[in-house]
């Protein structure tokens, strides 16, 4: 692999975990030429597609269930507002 994708697997930015950040950024401001702005303005299927990978498959069904078994609306505990404006 060469260009601006080159070495960006993913890599941990240290003890295992995270981006390697550094790598993303030279990718998109020097590889493709973008301003920061509009580097941090990218989401990451975006910036994937730019720099000639394949975006993540879109959520199914499946994985919508699965989400929403984890995150059940209306925990205990919760405190804020839903999208009426009312208590949620």
């Amino acid at each position: 692999m060469s260009g601006p994708a080159q070495g960006l697997k993913g890599s941990p930015s240290r003890g295992g975990e995270g981006f390697d950040w550094v790598s993303l950024v030279q990718a998109g401001v020097r590889g493709l030429g973008l301003r920061p702005a509009e580097f941090w303005a990218l989401t990451p299927a975006e910036l994937s597609l730019m720099l000639g990978r394949a975006a993540p498959p879109a959520l199914g069904r499946a994985g919508l269930v699965d989400l929403m078994a984890a995150f059940p609306d209306g925990q205990a505990g919760h405190q804020g507002t839903n999208v009426n404006g009312g208590d949620a």
